[in-house]
Formats: structure tokens, C-alpha cells, sequence
């Protein structure tokens, strides 16, 4: 299976739409062949040759069906491109997608906010080791708005491991609507291990996690400087927001935290990202351009 992140391989690799449907039918079916209507695991074939029929029901299935790349806008090997070049280190803005596969850029938005589904984290692994918790703002200055005070800014809390020697380990971060315990404690508790060395500063709401957490520490902040690795990742976030995206909706933006963090978790094993989010792909019930389309505006 396709894994680098070489131009040169994937141009190679791709340079046929059929190649685009061999590779999406050879992983969607990986592991079997499975009836989304009726469950069952044999299969004929049909006219397509990447294509499967039940042999119950009957249903015909495309490779790209429940995909993002059913019913696309624009051909798949554009498509195809689109994922391969968001895949790169740090992924690349709808405006730029637009220029560099020839498509329209609210059409190449709109397909960003498809492939940003792939990005949501499983849930499956909880954060563990000492995990390092905060929260900051993004959004241009309010006049009179300071630290945790309320706002138009979007809120959001950071969980990070550290790692011996001050290293990041995984990171993440979620959109909050304010800063109040009854907020932030189910936030936590999802996505951190109950048996983790949880560390926050003094802030009044963080005053009752060791009644989850027993191992939960409590130190001064001394204006980040108590925190500096995950103050690092919040310069690191808004630096990439501003950079690639220059901007987003709030009804978009837990998307954007979530593509962050995939990126960053996996930073060590970059070359493999392509592949892994091809997997996921074909493995999640993604939104369609019709519903993703009412956020639009």
C-alpha cells in the first residue's frame, strides 16, 4: 500500500484514475468485504471491476460509496491530490487548494471540511504518564477582555503528556464555552486516564479534580512560565491557524483543533499519513457536501 509523502512516487503511483479506485477498493475491503445493508460477507461481481454485490440482498457497493469521495464535484485524481497535499507537514489552505488543482476555492473548501472529519480523534486512547492542562483564546484583541475573562474569543483546553526532560508527548485540545468546573471536568475526564498525574494551575476551578483524579497536582502559573512545553504548543497552534488557515468560523473550529492534534501526534511517523488517513476514509461516516454546505455561509 501507498505510504511516503514523495511527489515524485505519488504522481507515479496515481497517474490513472483507475490506479485512485484499485487503491480506495484494495483498502476500503481490506480486511472483508461487509453488507452495509444487510451484513452479510460474500460478494459477486459486477460491471465495475473495483465495485462489490452482495450476494444476499444485492446491494451494489462503489469504492467510493460512504466515502468522501462519492459523488465528487471534480475528478478523483484531483481528489485524490487534494488529500496527498493536505497530508504535508502542514497542511495547505482551501485558497491554495484552489490554485494548485484547478478547482473552485468554495468547492475546495467545502471538500477540506469533508477530509477534516478523518482528523477527529477515536476516543480510544486516553491521555496518561503526567499530563500538563490549560486553556487559552484565539481571536483578535477585545477591548477590556484579559486572561480567563468572558468574551468573543473561542475558548479552548488544551491536555498534553509530558514526557521525561519536559518532551511533548500527545496533545489535545478542545473547544470549551467557558471556564467553569461543570465544563471542564467532563472534558477531562474522557479524554485524560483516571490513574494519570494530572497538573493545572491554581485556577478556583481545578480546585476538586483529585476527587477523579488522586494524583492531580495543583502549581502556579507564574504566567506560563510554570507550564512552558504545552505554552509552546498554544504559540505552536495559533501559529499554524494563522499561517495556513489565517482564519476560521467557530462553527468550524473544533475541526481545526482536531487536525492540529492528528498532525502532532503523529509527527514522528509523518510518512505514514497519507495511508492512515485513506484509511480512515473508508472506515467513518463522513457528512455530505449538502450538509456540510449549510455552515458555508
Amino acid at each position: 500500500m501507498f505510504s511516503t509523502l514523495s511527489v515524485f512516487e505519488f504522481q507515479k503511483q496515481f497517474a490513472e484514475r483507475n490506479a485512485c479506485y484499485e487503491y480506495l477498493s484494495a483498502l476500503k475491503w481490506e480486511k472483508g468485504f461487509v453488507c452495509k445493508k444487510c451484513g452479510c460477507t460474500s460478494y459477486t461481481k459486477v460491471y465495475d471491476p473495483f465495485a462489490r454485490r452482495c450476494a444476499v440482498c444485492r446491494y451494489d457497493e462503489s469504492a467510493t460509496a460512504h466515502t468522501i469521495f462519492h459523488n465528487l464535484k471534480f475528478n478523483i485524481q484531483k481528489a485524490f491530490y487534494a488529500v496527498f497535499r493536505y497530508c504535508k507537514k502542514k497542511g495547505i489552505s482551501s485558497y491554495e487548494l484552489a490554485k494548485e488543482t484547478g478547482i473552485s476555492q468554495p468547492t475546495a473548501w467545502l471538500f477540506q471540511r469533508k477530509l477534516q472529519q478523518a482528523f477527529a480523534s477515536s476516543g480510544q486512547h486516553p491521555l496518561t504518564g503526567e499530563v500538563h492542562i490549560d486553556e487559552f483564546v484565539t481571536g483578535g484583541p477585545e477591548k477590556g477582555k484579559h486572561g480567563r475573562s468572558a468574551g468573543k474569543k473561542k475558548k479552548t483546553l488544551l491536555m498534553a503528556e509530558i514526557r521525561p526532560a519536559g518532551k511533548i508527548g500527545r496533545v489535545y485540545l478542545h473547544e470549551i464555552a467557558d471556564y467553569t468546573s461543570e465544563t471542564l471536568y467532563p472534558v477531562i475526564e474522557k479524554i485524560v486516564a483516571k490513574d494519570a498525574i494530572v497538573v493545572t494551575d491554581k485556577y478556583p476551578s481545578y480546585a476538586r479534580l483529585k476527587e477523579t483524579f488522586p494524583a492531580a497536582k495543583r502549581r502556579k502559573s507564574n504566567a506560563g512560565k510554570g507550564f512552558p512545553a504545552i505554552h509552546q504548543q498554544i504559540m505552536n497552534f495559533k501559529g499554524w491557524l494563522r499561517g495556513i488557515h489565517h482564519q476560521c468560523s467557530e462553527k468550524h473550529y473544533q475541526n481545526y483543533l482536531d487536525e492540529y492534534c492528528f498532525r502532532t501526534n503523529r509527527r514522528n511517523t509523518e510518512k505514514f499519513i497519507f495511508r492512515n488517513i485513506m484509511q480512515r476514509i473508508v472506515s467513518i461516516k463522513t457528512k455530505t457536501f449538502k450538509e456540510l454546505k449549510a455552515y458555508a455561509a
